[in-house]
């Protein structure tokens, strides 16, 4: 406990606004105060995922089931609105676009389903847990993590909290494949507390590319759309729970630099390239490569507690959703150009 206090007032205060992180061309501040007087105003439990909007404004997910989506202006930090979509293990969340419109895709761990929500909350559609596919004795099994979305229509749910599994589905909700968990062999099965988060790469249009965030397993897998496994980039000190694409980069939120050794230790934020070396750690010392091979990372104990989602804006600045972090669940950080 008395280390946990300690981590919530480093992220509180201890790491300044002039204290510079990460490195290179990827350097940025915290914004000393940003959101501090809107999240005042809610509810928050953890934070869980943030996105923007066409618009440009935050959205940041709780699981806080008085208020599940909280709506902020993105540079001012000043409250919107907030609504709830009544989901007391609200996870993950992605935001689509579907032709002139954008929708949410909530997972929730507790009611082991995943809704679509406009932007203002209404439910659009229902995916309870697929049954037909026979692989969990019952919904409780079952506790989806996140959704990735293809352009046609067509998503995968990953089953990061359950049997680790990913399930395809049409765009109507029916359910097309699903593979991972304890399926095919080797390197084509998913450990448990393995798929947390992960993305859609879609670089290269002729060899669309899944890219698996394997938390505690401290690593990031890619496979084919189909499932087939390609390679992995382990991470060592790392916990990688998602993966946001930015042009050329990607980033990925670490909850802890020792988890699940040791649940109180702090997390950090890499920019890695396509190729999937690191280019900057933010809240972390550079990554260091010997004969190729990165070494294990460690967090700067100052900068977060636990990051576990994060967001871009068209600036370059990060806003970063916290777990189990009640004196910092979100921040912004400005890049310096």
């Amino acid at each position: 406990m008395i280390r946990f206090v300690i981590f919530c007032l480093l992220a509180a205060g201890f790491c300044h606004a002039e204290d510079i992180l990460g490195q290179g061309e990827f350097r940025y501040r915290v914004a000393p105060g940003w959101g501090r007087e809107a999240l005042a105003q809610v509810n928050v439990k953890n934070g869980h995922a943030v996105s923007i909007d066409a618009h440009g404004r935050l959205l940041f997910l709780t699981d806080d089931a008085r208020n599940n989506v909280v709506v902020l202006d993105s540079k001012t930090g000043t409250l919107i609105k907030h609504w709830t979509a009544r989901m007391p293990g609200a996870h993950g969340m992605s935001l689509v676009r579907e032709g002139e419109r954008e929708v949410l895709f909530i997972t929730d761990t507790q009611l082991h389903e995943v809704r679509k929500l406009t932007l203002d909350g209404e439910e659009l559609a229902h995916f309870a847990w697929p049954e037909q596919a026979k692989l969990h004795a019952s919904a409780n099994e079952y506790r989806p993590s996140k959704t990735i979305h293809f352009a046609n229509g067509e998503f995968c749910v990953f089953d990061g909290y359950g049997k680790d599994y990913l399930f395809h589905y049409k765009p109507d909700g029916s359910l097309l494949r699903w593979w991972g968990g304890n399926l095919g062999e080797g390197e084509n099965q998913l450990k448990h507390w393995g798929p947390h988060g992960g993305a859609l790469d879609v670089s290269d249009s002729a060899k669309t590319r899944i890219i698996i965030a394997m938390s505690d397993q401290q690593e990031i897998k890619r496979f084919t759309a189909d499932g087939r496994f390609i390679d992995k980039i382990t991470m060592p000190g790392g916990n990688p729970r998602d993966i946001v694409f930015w042009g050329e980069y990607a980033i990925v939120p670490h909850l802890g630099d020792q988890w699940p050794k040791d649940k109180n230790s702090p997390g950090f934020i890499s920019i890695v390239d396509r190729e999937y070396r690191i280019v900057s750690n933010i809240g972390a010392p550079a990554a260091v490569y010997v004969d190729g091979v990165l070494q294990p990372m460690q967090s700067d104990r100052k900068t977060f507690i636990h990051p576990h989602g994060v967001a871009v804006d068209a600036e370059g600045n990060l806003y970063v959703a916290q777990f189990a972090s009640p004196a910092a669940p979100l921040l912004k950080l400005e890049r310096i150009k």
